[in-house]
């Protein structure tokens, strides 16, 4: 498979898409950085709004308004695990012999799980770290 990585063709390939690669990264940028402010601009009000239109927050909403949200939001919530389970139905059928069907929708779910299981230990293991270092700090005042 690599053994002609260096062979006069694919250095030829290679120099081909090197003046491409600078516009490439400025693009990953871009369309991070762009997709990262708006998700910011677009979910911290409405999170704050529903944290404090709840029914004992500090400005209750109607239950109408906040049943409407939570369902908007909602399936908002559910987009990315579909776009997970399409991006790998090539490995799930790999894995599980099929790409449809109860059974093989074992294979996505455990990935989104486990990403969540490991995002979760992180953020515990910072809460704990913030913890005995505000404790630590509060000793020493």
């Amino acid at each position: 498979m690599y053994s002609d990585l260096f062979s006069p063709s694919s250095l030829a390939d290679l120099q081909a898409v090197l003046p491409q690669i600078p516009f490439a990264i400025w693009e990953t940028l871009y369309v991070t950085l762009l997709s990262t402010l708006l998700a910011t601009v677009l979910g911290l009000p409405l999170g704050v709004l529903l944290v404090t239109g709840e029914k004992d927050g500090i400005h209750p909403l109607p239950k109408w308004l906040m049943a409407i949200l939570n369902g908007v939001i909602n399936l908002l919530r559910s987009v990315p695990f579909l776009i997970l389970m399409i991006a790998i139905i090539p490995f799930t059928r790999f894995v599980m012999g099929k790409s449809y069907g109860s059974t093989a929708t074992i294979v996505p779910l455990t990935m989104a799980a486990f990403v969540v299981c490991v995002l979760g230990s992180m953020d515990l293991t910072v809460g704990k770290v913030v913890t005995k270092w505000r404790a630590h700090r509060a000793a020493q005042y």
